[in-house]
């Protein structure tokens, strides 16, 4: 990472983030508490170094996010000047004499900010809240107002404040602490700086009355500001008011949620040719030769490539091959419409299920990127699985779209873009390449690429339609009805078609992950899970990245699927919270006037269902336990028959 102490100048702040959480938890517009400092990671208009990254491509999520490509930061140690930041907030306390002051100049040294009177020892803790409003919007604290602003002795500004953080230990509750002018003598408490409803509270000396501060529209990670006029319910603007901002701790986790899109690196797009074929280098040099001869035939494009490439990997080709290389690329890349995760998905599905590549590709073709085995099965996996196949080496591409604040995707409300905020601004020049194309700055996104293991099933169609036999449905359209409330209102696409089906596999999925966990030797926030569920498709992958660039093999190992969801069902008969958990009724979550995304599921809770935030890929929501356990009418009847 890197500081900004100007637009032209940058100066490196002690700390390191992993690349997993450049798309995840400290990507653009977070702020990452390092041990000296607080600092606010830039958009990546202010990323530098262009050497300091590794160029992907997927062509599937190219399209789905409309950008050329993606960038992923290099592991090595010269990474330390890659991403851009800046000190935030701009407010510090000195651990010794607290006080409560900006940061006038960054130091020379790696050790922070230091207070004006105590220079060497006198560290400055970053100061613990920052203003957001509902629209995720991010300014400075007003600290100096509102140590003038109390509510029951208010005083003007005075001409020089001094003010001094007092009360409590750092660590306590903001109720414990108050902010003191000690020039004038003003005092407030923060007990009420972090009020949602209220906002911020400050004094008008001129009027001699209170005011509620409005949003200043800040997006410092773009070093942009804009109009913030207040959102309706329906998500129109109300030109006439401004959101309302408020405090919040600075390390609270709800200010920032991101919004990752992954896919899974299928054998075609490993392959060498294939690869190379969707790199700006090859796209540049076919835009070339059809300048220089607009009726340029296909076949005589593949023979130039070959002729240019200088990596033997790929000149070891052929003409013919690379020219159905390309033909079958430019099929796949006009033959599908990519638009939503459940497009990418089917495709995946699709080629997940092939015992072989359409090519015929060997392993040491596919530079190791995925690596698909079949599993014979016996007459008892053959009753529930159509398919069951080990992926010793898979790799998944994972990027970062955007970022919301205060609620995560999927519980805001999206009628609007007015709540989602992205890490980059696509700008196109008039100018032109040599070869006739238009210039663009940063249309790409942050990436990392993860490597790791995983078993893929199909379900068989007859097993599923025994399973979701007329009780079942009459429980699951309960919960399909509700989330179709929260569809309503949120307008959030789903990553797959949300019905019964949907429910059982992801609730088999939840089921599967936390006993495979115990059989694996992997943690459960390791594990994760990528669900197909369609009219066409029903199937899982359960995979994991946790073992870095390779795999453990501990997980592809439990192909005795059988076994473990017997052992599972077993397992979650019983819940630490019945019989309160199994007796919830999908049913009754209306009447007992739940917010919308918390009447989503059945019987499930953390102490039997639920996962962490890094395995489930819907939120944890439609899940139900009593439609897998339910001796009268559950899974485990039917695979306690076969």
């Amino acid at each position: 990472m890197m500081s900004e102490e100007s637009e032209e100048k940058y100066r490196p702040t002690p700390g390191k983030i992993r690349p997993n959480q450049i798309i995840t938890t400290f990507g653009p517009g977070s702020l990452v508490q390092t041990e000296y400092d607080s600092v606010l990671v830039m958009g990546i208009d202010f990323w530098k170094a262009r050497s300091m990254y590794v160029k992907k491509n997927h062509m599937y999520l190219e399209k789905i996010t409309k950008k050329d490509h993606f960038k992923m930061p290099r592991h090595d140690k010269s990474t330390g000047q890659t991403i851009g930041c800046i000190s935030f907030p701009k407010w510090g306390v000195c651990k010794i004499c607290k006080w409560l002051q900006p940061h006038k100049q960054f130091t020379n040294d790696k050790e922070g900010f230091h207070c004006k009177n105590h220079q060497k020892f006198g560290e400055l803790l970053p100061a613990r809240l920052v203003v957001v409003c509902k629209q995720g919007h991010l300014d400075e604290f007003p600290w100096i107002k509102w140590a003038h602003s109390n509510e029951k002795t208010p005083v003007p500004v005075c001409k020089n404040p001094k003010l001094l953080w007092i009360g409590g230990t750092y660590s306590s509750s903001l109720s414990s602490y108050k902010i003191k002018c000690d020039s004038c003598g003003a005092i407030n408490s923060l007990a009420n700086a972090t009020d949602r409803d209220e906002g911020i509270k400050l004094y008008n000396s001129d009027e001699d009355d209170f005011y509620t501060l409005p949003c200043s529209g800040q997006l410092p990670w773009l070093k942009q500001e804009e109009d913030c006029k207040k959102i309706n319910n329906d998500g129109t603007k109300d030109n006439t008011k401004t959101e309302t901002a408020f405090g919040i701790i600075s390390r609270a986790s709800s200010l920032y949620y991101s919004k990752v899109i992954r896919g899974i690196i299928v054998p075609e797009l490993a392959h060498p040719i294939v690869k190379y074929l969707q790199t700006d280098d090859c796209k540049i040099k076919i835009a070339s030769y059809r300048e220089v001869d607009e009726n340029i035939s296909d076949s005589k494009i593949a023979e130039l490539i070959l002729k240019s490439n200088k990596d033997f990997q790929i000149r070891q080709y052929t003409k013919e091959k690379v020219l159905d290389f390309r033909n079958a690329l430019l099929k796949r890349e006009s033959g599908y419409k990519l638009e939503t995760e459940l497009d990418l998905k089917k495709i995946e599905y699709a080629d997940l299920q092939k015992n072989e590549s359409e090519h015929d590709l060997d392993e040491t073709e596919i530079d190791e990127e995925i690596v698909i085995k079949d599993v014979l099965l016996d007459d008892s996996h053959k009753n529930v699985f159509e398919i069951i196949k080990q992926l010793p080496i898979l790799t998944a591409l994972e990027v970062s779209r955007y970022f919301t604040r205060l609620s995560p995707p999927g519980e805001i409300s999206q009628v609007s873009d007015n709540r989602k905020h992205e890490i980059c601004k696509v700008q196109i020049t008039n100018g032109k390449t040599k070869y006739g194309q238009p210039i663009k700055t940063k249309n790409w996104l942050p990436c990392v690429v993860k490597k790791g293991e995983g078993i893929f099933m199909v379900f068989n169609e007859d097993f599923i339609k025994k399973c979701l036999n007329d009780k079942t449905i009459e429980r699951l359209d309960a919960m399909i009805e509700n989330h179709k409330d929260w569809e309503d209102v949120t307008k959030w696409p789903s990553s797959n078609e949300v019905d019964s089906q949907f429910i059982l596999l992801h609730s088999i999925s939840h089921l599967l992950i936390k006993e495979l966990s115990l059989a694996s030797g992997y943690n459960e926030a390791s594990i994760s899970e990528r669900i197909y569920s369609s009219e066409n498709m029903r199937g899982l992958l359960i995979y994991t990245t946790s073992s870095g660039d390779g795999s453990l093999g501990g997980l592809v190992k439990q192909i005795d699927l059988i076994q473990i969801i017997n052992n599972a069902l077993k397992k979650k008969k019983i819940c630490s919270r019945d019989p309160i958990c199994i007796s919830e009724d999908p049913k009754r979550m209306k009447e007992k006037n739940l917010q919308l995304h918390l009447r989503q599921n059945g019987s499930a809770c953390f102490g039997c269902m639920m996962l962490p935030e890094t395995s489930c890929e819907n939120f944890n929501k439609m899940l139900d336990r009593k439609i897998l356990v339910d001796e009268n009418f559950g899974m485990v009847r039917e695979i306690h028959h076969d």
